[in-house]
Parts: structure tokens; sequence; C-alpha cells
């Protein structure tokens, strides 16, 4: 028998087959049809696409073969990856340098191999897809090609798997990234936000000055509107990156469509334009719907035809049901409109387009279309420069009905008076906010700033509920939760957090989640709910 040489670059070949991050992989379906295909091709029991490692060769996939990988210095592949063209053996017994070899002399007693390299981009062979046979034969020059084409094609799709594990790896770079900034940006926010709407929510309490007062709105103001900014470059990301969930519900779609243009007419009017509703007679009584991404979509779409258009034009909310019974909403005004150019790239994320001077990221209308698709409907925009533009979108009906079966609860105060809670929360500015918010409701508050002070406090007191900070110094939130939980206490536990990436706090565990900054009405809104349901 006679053992195959090395190649003379083998340190290149062994650096670009690892590159692949391929062997000792699981069975994948586009691998199995190739090696099936060859050996339908070739006419032969047994085809293999064999990775030559550094003492093996391991097989991604097989036919006809049960074993996984054989020792390489055996291996008829070892060869063949010597070779620049197909390598064949017609008859292995006729052969002195596999007449002895135990693949020959013993199972799978092979007779007739045939192998195509396998040649990455760099011009390394890194394996081949080969046919096997137990009885001695020739490939004709129709099959030679054919096998050769089909070992090219495993290569792209290795190439292919690469360019998509790199993808993922980066995208997954990316959103823990953006989890951190997320983090790290709210976390004061929720402070800033926080102290200035208790401020003006305590106005008459405090005695501030009529400038002071003003400031402390146009703070809450800018905070404010910085939160929504971060919130939809995140919001973009996430739906990137396939994190993006809907909560739908059932809303009355008239009276939510005119509590959505009432609250943008004033606005509207202030610059001299009139913004009407005109809602068709036929449309379903309700909606099943996420409702805060439908009003978002609704309120950019609406903000966006406000900037541009100028004073004594009017804009056009027509919502109506189309012919195949869909949703159909449209936006049109007379504004300055978008030219042909600025159209083509008018969903490139964070690209202005048109009069940068009426301001905007060049994130609304790419985070509209994004809503949109997440809840199965298209985006089509009609503009012409300098005669307005029409922006309509059709959605299905989803759970459509005549009659609510379920209703949005406004939650305008806490069900429970004088609530005992337990706030876990490392940020001093943060336990500041927390205890003002907390206490404006009524809440009793016990604060804790590490995760083991939570779980000390939670398993020695009685709490009715637990606000838990995720990322604390010493042991996380998951890990307090899971220990509260094996000390037996069953009192519902909220995660407190300013990563907007993390989707799966009622999975692990958490009886409910709020994001910071928190908002007093959505703060209601979950302690209500988590309450309710824990009965």
């Amino acid at each position: 028998m006679q053992i195959a040489a090395k190649p003379s670059d083998e340190n290149l070949r062994l650096k670009t087959l690892f590159s692949y991050d391929i062997l000792d992989t699981d069975g994948e379906i586009v691998f199995d049809e190739l090696t099936q295909l060859a050996s339908e091709i070739c006419d032969t029991p047994i085809a293999l696409i064999s990775l030559v490692d550094p003492d093996r060769q391991w097989f991604k996939a097989k036919v006809g073969l049960d074993v996984s990988e054989t020792e390489r210095d055996i291996a008829f592949c070892s060869h063949a990856i010597l070779q620049q063209d197909l390598f064949e053996v017609c008859n292995a017994l006729e052969d002195e340098r596999f007449a002895d070899n135990p693949l020959v002399t013993a199972g799978p007693e092979i007779r007739f191999y045939a192998g195509t390299q396998l040649v990455a981009p760099n011009g390394q062979p890194i394996g081949t897809l080969c046919a096997i046979s137990d009885k001695p034969k020739k490939l004709t020059d129709k099959q030679k090609k054919a096998l050769t084409i089909l070992g090219r094609e495993v290569i792209a799709q290795l190439e292919l798997r690469k360019t998509m594990l790199s993808l993922a790896q980066a995208n997954q770079n990316k959103t823990d990234f953006l989890s951190r900034i997320s983090h790290e940006i709210r976390t004061p926010l929720n402070a800033i936000i926080g102290f200035s709407d208790i401020l003006i929510e305590r106005e008459s309490d405090y005695n501030l000055p009529d400038e002071a007062a003003e400031y402390v709105r146009h703070i809450s103001f800018s905070g404010k509107h910085l939160l929504s900014v971060i919130n939809s470059v995140l919001d973009l990301n996430k739906i990137e990156a396939g994190k993006m969930e809907l909560a739908n519900e059932v809303v009355i779609l008239a009276t939510f469509l005119r509590d959505i243009h009432g609250m943008l007419a004033s606005e509207a009017k202030k610059s001299g334009i009139e913004l009407r509703l005109d809602l068709a007679d036929n449309l379903p009584a309700t909606l099943s719907v996420d409702r805060s991404k439908l009003a978002e979509v609704l309120v950019n779409l609406m903000n966006n035809s406000i900037k541009f258009s100028d004073a004594g034009q009017h804009i056009t909310v027509k919502v109506s049901l189309s012919s195949n019974q869909e949703i159909c909403f449209e936006v049109i005004d007379e504004g300055i409109g978008i030219s042909a150019a600025d159209q083509a790239k008018l969903f490139s994320k964070y690209q202005q387009v048109g009069n940068h001077q009426r301001g905007g990221t060049g994130i609304g209308l790419c985070l509209c279309k994004g809503f949109i698709e997440l809840m199965g409907g298209t985006l089509h925009v009609q503009s012409e420069e300098g005669k307005g533009t029409h922006i309509k979108f059709y959605l299905g009906q989803g759970a459509a009905s005549t009659k609510i079966t379920e209703q949005r609860n406004p939650n305008k105060q806490l069900i429970a008076s004088s609530l005992n809670v337990l706030i876990v929360e490392d940020n001093p500015l943060n336990q500041m906010v927390a205890q003002a918010l907390f206490q404006s409701l009524g809440c009793i508050v016990t604060m804790a700033a590490t995760g083991e002070e939570g779980v000390s406090l939670a398993t020695e007191q009685a709490y009715e509920c637990i606000f838990m900070d995720i990322q604390l110094p010493g042991i996380s939130g998951y890990q307090a939760l899971q220990q509260i939980r094996d000390a037996g206490v069953d009192t519902p536990i909220i995660a407190l957090t300013a990563d907007v990436f993390s989707s799966d706090y009622l999975k692990e565990g958490f009886d409910g989640f709020i994001s910071k900054p928190m908002e007093r009405a959505v703060l209601i809104n979950v302690i209500n709910q988590t309450l309710q349901s824990h009965q």
C-alpha cells in the first residue's frame, strides 16, 4: 500500500479547510443531495463529500456508507487531492498503490474510485467529492464532467455557508454592541426624563419660577425626542436581527384613527395646514393589530407630510377597504414632493432625502416599512417634486370582528393601594427616580443596590411586587430571580431593563418586564397586569 505524500503547502491547505468551520458538523440537506446526485450520475452505490484534515478524512455527506471517517493514510482521497484533474482508479486490485489497502481487502471492498477535488477559491484542495463501487468500472466523459461540476457546486455551497456564518456572527456582534449601547444611553435618559417629568407633575409643590419650569419642559421634550431617535435605531436593528415581536390586540378602528388624527391635527393647524380624516363607511368595527406599531407608522407618515407641507395646504388621511378585503391606509399631501432620484433611496437607512432644512434623521420611513412588513403589509410611495406625496399601505384584517373580545386598559391608577414593592437597582440616580416615581403612585418602597441584597430582602420580608434590574454588580438579575425562586418565594418579579434587545424575560421566569426610561402609564399598566395574572 502506498501512503499519499503531504501537499507542499499543507499548512495553507489546512488553514483553508479550517476556515470553513465545517468539520464534525451535523448533516445538511444541500450537501446530502449533492452526494446523492453524484451516486446516481456515476451509478455507484457509494458517494462521499470527504474533507481531509491532518489525520483523517471526514465525511460531510455520504451515501451507502455507515462510517463517518477513516484514517488519512488509507484514504483514496489523500491521493486525489494531489491531482490536478479528476482522479480515477478503475480496478484497485490491479493498482499497486491500493491492492493491499484495508479499504480494498476488507469493507467496503473498494474496486472503483473516482474523486474530483474540492478546490477553494485560493487554489487549495480541501477534500473531494468521490464516487465508489465494489465492482471495477470506468466513468464516461459525461460522467466525469458532471462529477467535476458537482464538485464545484460543493465548494460554492461551502463558500455560501461560510458567508452566512460570517454574517450571522457580524449581526450577533452588532446586536451585542447595540444592546450595550442601549443600556448605557437609556440608563441616564431614565434619570433625565424621570426627574424632569416629576418636576413638571409637581411644579406647584416646588414653586418653580416660570422660567425654570419652562426649562424643565424643554429638558423633558429634548430627552424624549432623543429617546425616540434611539428607539427608532434600535427598532430597525431588532427587525434586522429577527427579534422584533408583534403584540396584537383588538382595537376599535374608527376611535383609534380619530385619536391619532386629533393628536396631530392641532399640530398641523399651528403651521396653517389642514389635516383631514376620511374613513370609509364599510370599514370593520375592529382590527386585530399591534396598536403601538400601527400608531407609530401613522404618526410618522402624518408628521412627515406636515413637515414637508406649507401653510394653506391640506393633508388627507384616508382609510378604506380594498377589493380583496384588506385595510388600505393612505396619507396624501400637497407638499414639496420627492424627486425621482430621492425616491430610489427613500428606504435606505440613515440617509436623508429631499429638503434637509426641514429636519429628520432618515430613519422614519425605513422603520415604517419594516413595521408594515412585519405586520404582513406592503408600503407604496408615489410622489412628484413640487406636487406632493401619496403614501399608502395595506394590512390584512386579522381577527377583525364586530365584537370586542379584548380592550386596551388605560389603567389610570394602581389596582392595589399602598403597594409594598422592592426595587433592585444599582444606579444611584435611577434609584432616586424610581423612589420618586413609585412613591408618587402611593407605593411603599424598599431599595436594594445589588442582586445579593435583593435576594436577602426578598427572602426575609414579604413584598407584593419586586422590580429587578437585569445588569447588576455581582450576581445578575437572572441569578437573583433564580435564588429567590429557589428559596420558595413566589412574589411576582418584574424585570427592569434598559436593554431593548432582550425579549425572553417571561421565558426566563419573570412575571413581567418594563424598559427604562419608565413611563408612568406603562408602569401602572405593567403592575396591574402582573398582579391580576398572579392572583
